[in-house]
């Protein structure tokens, strides 16, 4: 039975991954304790008290001088632990790098979170002057660019539209889609090609395409995706979108997964 201790202590573990989660945000990685305290709307003593315990252990720096808390120090070694652990992040990461050097573009891994965010868990960057770079930790509603719409693509419809009607559409540039109708028949684009396309709908002047990694219940565990510049004179989205899509398929194998009945059984 849970007692009261348990029940004092579970709010005060959420508060404290809840700002650990607002410090890995780009926007957030430097931030004053009255930062925080706005920005995810808690109590000021309550919060300094948990950013005093991380500090300690080293979970959080703070800048004395800039009157700043940062992600600390030993975050760093649980990271390389935990991507140590992770077997899918080690069974993805040399095809992530054998992807990039053959289409000389960056390539990443997308892992969902909760039924509303895509997170960046897995990079490679080409080693050119001018390239697209991404940040791991970097999070993408599920309703924008090549990421999602990979991801509903393969969902029960019933879900999908739960997902569409929570989450809305947020006009990131001109591109961005947000009709309901056109939208869904992107989807079912990707359903028949395997592979899902962007251009410039989250970013302007980059453009994404991107394939879904199955579990073995048929569901998208992870989305692999080929992020390029929409300027550049030799980028082919329908050659990297075959690229990308062997590689899911690959990946899908070998984590013991499998596509939905009838998906991408004509590919």
């Amino acid at each position: 039975m849970e007692n009261k201790k348990d029940r004092s202590e579970v709010p005060a573990l959420e508060t404290t991954i809840r700002i650990l989660e607002f410090l890995s945000r780009y926007n957030h990685r430097t931030s004053s304790l009255a930062d925080i305290c706005k920005g995810l709307n808690i109590n000021k003593s309550t919060c300094h008290r948990i950013l005093k315990v991380l500090e300690n252990h080293h979970y959080v720096f703070y800048n004395e001088d800039k009157k700043q808390y940062s992600l600390g120090s030993y975050l760093v070694v649980l990271g390389a632990r935990a991507s140590e652990f992770v077997d899918y992040l080690e069974i993805c990461k040399q095809h992530l790098k054998e992807l990039c050097e053959e289409t000389q573009q960056t390539v990443v891994l997308l892992e969902p979170i909760a039924n509303d965010r895509l997170m960046y868990v897995a990079k490679e960057e080409p080693s050119l002057p001018v390239r697209v770079t991404v940040s791991v930790g970097q999070r993408f509603p599920l309703t924008s660019a090549s990421f999602g719409k990979c991801y509903l693509a393969f969902m029960d419809e019933r879900v999908t539209d739960e997902i569409i009607q929570k989450n809305g559409f947020k006009s990131f540039t001109s591109k961005t889609i947000t009709n309901i109708e056109e939208f869904k028949q992107e989807l079912h684009h990707v359903r028949m090609k395997g592979y899902a396309e962007s251009f410039e709908e989250h970013t302007s002047g980059v453009c994404g395409v991107a394939a879904p990694i199955f579990n073995m219940h048929g569901e998208v565990k992870l989305v692999i995706s080929c992020v390029f510049l929409s300027n550049q004179p030799d980028a082919d989205a329908s050659f990297y979108g075959k690229k990308v899509l062997d590689v899911s398929r690959k990946l899908t194998t070998m984590m013991g997964g499998r596509p939905p009945i009838g998906i991408l059984s004509n590919h």
